[in-house]
């Protein structure tokens, strides 16, 4: 679960933040007993699926899970104004492959971005993991999008490095990003590096299209 719910279950994968982060790891598996964690973290930048957010961030973000069901927030610093998330799922074994659904809600305050809301979904079999997401936003209900993600964990040949590709699908909600993440951890900090590139066709201010992004984040769990 934490390796498919990257945004909210590890800080590194931020867009992996908690880092997600991330966007960012273990696989989902059920889990008999049951668990509340809480997590800090600082980005340098804030990026989601290569959509810059704001520049330095910090969040703070709590999980519950028990016997595969999972209930969690997560809070972040925005420019302008507070970004609060809150998502439930279920996450379970089949025929070899770990799998989940889950709801997601992105709320901003001071109309920072229009609020929207999430279906969630994704399979993880070894190293490769899919998730896809679709959602729309409260505000503009005709707005509507998807967005889906293959991520290849290379810790299987050695190298402690996540490759991902994502793409956003819609009516004006579109565009692909690329990133590759390094994590760590070091005297019980997690310490993670993302380096990303979109393309010119993504979503958001023009001057963060078809742009190169690196962001480092800082976080722990307890």
């Amino acid at each position: 679960m934490k390796k498919i719910l990257s945004k909210y279950v590890s800080i590194f994968m931020a867009t992996l933040i908690s880092l997600p982060f991330a966007i960012a790891s273990e696989p989902a598996v059920s889990k008999e007993e049951s668990s509340v964690s809480y997590n800090v973290g600082y980005m340098s930048d804030y990026w989601y699926r290569g959509v810059y957010q704001s520049t330095s961030a910090v969040s703070f973000g709590a999980d519950y899970e028990n016997g595969g069901i999972y209930i969690g927030t997560w809070w972040a610093d925005v420019d302008t104004g507070l970004e609060h998330d809150y998502y439930a799922g279920y996450g379970f074994n089949a025929m070899g492959a770990d799998l989940y659904v889950g709801l997601t809600g992105y709320y901003y305050t001071d109309n920072f971005d229009s609020d929207y809301e999430e279906v969630n979904m994704g399979i993880a079999m070894g190293p490769l993991a899919v998730d896809h997401s679709t959602g729309t936003y409260k505000t503009a209900t005709d707005d509507s999008y998807q967005y889906t993600s293959v991520s290849l964990d290379l810790d299987v040949i050695g190298l402690p490095l996540t490759l991902t590709a994502g793409a956003w699908g819609g009516d004006t909600l579109k565009g692909n990003v690329w990133t590759v993440d390094y994590s760590t951890t070091l005297a019980g900090a997690d310490i993670g590096l993302q380096v990303g590139k979109n393309d010119d066709d993504i979503t958001g201010a023009a001057k963060y299209k078809d742009t190169t992004f690196a962001v480092f984040t800082l976080g722990y769990s307890f």
